[in-house]
């Protein structure tokens, strides 16, 4: 019997140096400048990472970006998706290979192996035409929004809106009137978090986005509730994808009260109780623990009368733990290249912070320590260059840390910054954000002081996720 010879890669591993496009595409690149030959060959625009500069941990502005670092928006960079094919059938296709190579890459803060919008989410659209429609409905929305021929953006658009109208039908299905799955659970939820997402890219301001998190917030809770569940890689992954949501849900609770639990709801800490895992999530970097962290406060910080100690033991126990959480330095990670790997780092801790800002502001105690944190997180933020993969999670941070800004020129380089986001983004929530934080801003300029943040939500009527 012949001597049995281990199995051997037949492909390259991705280069640690190559060009955007190139990564962009997750194809090899040989690193050839100022053009690779991949970029040659099909005609594309070869763009490179701008030097990196070493930012000191004083440093009391923002970054921005310059016209001459050459801001880089999705839709340059992939331009063979301007091409929309006229076939319905072939147009599906096209839509679905933008999912894989063009939407899901400007969404994640790293492409990683393990992402579930790759792993669990396409292989179930294979099986369900429910998430099918959800990706398709995502794909041409986004398309939509970065289409410089207006005839094709409302094409896209309306294709974007059939798709929708479709997992609704297929939801109504298979959600009963109480809220309880009736069948194809996962599909359910993996249709819903998608439809959370759209409510992003298209800037919706309503509470729409609310009632459908607390729908994954009840199904999900039936499903830990059980006895004796065994948590799968499929649960798992959907219960990542809802926490990053649910992260924005838990900023909207003193905002508008469709947003409330109210005390005879089920108990959904379970939800917020992962396992500590190394795994580099597509959205929460190697913040997925922290971020489990900060879902929890909207549970600690609601005034209890008749126990006030338990609550504050609550509120001391979870500013602990985000001040003592810790994580695997993604610089070890195989698949991460270095600049990325410091730049999750320092997202990381932008997060932590953020978390804080959002903790003290639910206590009169602790506001006293916030411009201290936001000072702090405005420092990494502006470790994060304009562009990097890093910056798709940012407005969560973003939003917190600018809405404690007094400097003027602080303020201007903040404005500039998510303009520069939203030039590459294009997505409708960067947009909102802007709108409150410069009515959040607006009476520093006549000499009083600034607004609340939750005010200016209120007085709008508007409720938005920063996901």
């Amino acid at each position: 019997m012949g001597e049995v010879r281990p199995r051997q890669r037949k492909f390259a591993p991705r280069s640690r140096t190559g060009c955007k496009t190139c990564r962009a595409r997750r194809k090899r690149c040989d690193g050839q400048r100022p053009e690779c030959l991949n970029c040659t060959r099909l005609n594309m625009k070869c763009e490179w990472e701008a030097p990196r500069r070493i930012v000191p941990d004083s440093a009391p502005h923002i970054e921005t970006s310059t016209p001459e670092q050459g801001i880089l928006s999705l839709g340059t960079r992939l331009d063979p998706w301007e091409i929309l094919p006229g076939n319905p059938a072939t147009e599906r296709e096209h839509l679905l290979s933008y999912y894989v190579e063009g939407f899901v890459p400007s969404i994640s803060v790293a492409t990683t192996p393990s992402s579930f919008y790759t792993n669990l989410y396409i292989p179930m659209a294979f099986q369900s035409e429910g998430i099918l429609d959800a990706i398709l409905a995502m794909s041409s929305s986004q398309l939509a929004k970065r289409s410089t021929d207006p005839e094709r953006a409302r094409h896209l658009q309306d294709v974007s809106y059939k798709h929708q109208a479709k997992c609704h039908l297929y939801l109504k299905d298979r959600i009963s009137p109480s809220g309880k799955p009736l069948k194809d659970t996962y599909p359910v939820i993996g249709i819903i978090l998608h439809l959370v997402g759209l409510e992003a890219l298209n800037g919706t301001t309503s509470t729409k986005w609310l009632s459908q998190m607390n729908c994954v917030r009840r199904i999900l809770g039936g499903l830990y509730a059980q006895p004796h569940t065994m948590e799968s890689w499929e649960l798992a992954s959907l219960r990542r994808h809802f926490t990053y949501h649910d992260v924005m849900a838990s900023l909207m609770e003193g905002v508008v009260e469709t947003g409330k639990r109210s005390s005879s709801d089920t108990d959904f800490s379970v939800l917020h109780s992962p396992s500590v895992s190394s795994e580099i999530d597509p959205l929460m970097g190697i913040s997925y623990y922290l971020c489990a962290l900060i879902c929890r406060i909207q549970y600690v910080t609601t005034p209890n009368p008749a126990f006030p100690h338990v609550t504050q033991a609550a509120f001391i126990s979870l500013e602990n733990d985000i001040q003592m959480w810790t994580y695997d330095s993604p610089l070890m990670s195989p698949n991460i290249d270095t600049p990325l790997a410091l730049d999750l780092i320092a997202l990381a801790e932008c997060y932590r912070l953020a978390a804080l800002i959002q903790l003290y502001r639910t206590s009169d105690s602790h506001k006293v320590l916030v411009p201290a944190c936001a000072s702090r997180a405005m420092q990494f933020i502006i470790r994060i260059p304009p562009g990097s993969p890093a910056e798709s999670s940012l407005l969560y941070p973003l939003f917190l840390a600018a809405a404690e800004l007094e400097d003027e020129e602080e303020r201007m380089k903040c404005d500039q910054r998510l303009t520069a986001i939203q030039n590459r983004n294009r997505y409708g929530n960067v947009s909102n954000v802007q709108k409150v934080l410069r009515e959040v801003w607006k009476p520093l300029a006549a000499g009083t002081v600034r607004r609340d943040w939750e005010d200016v939500l209120k007085e709008l009527g508007w409720s938005f996720t920063l996901g």
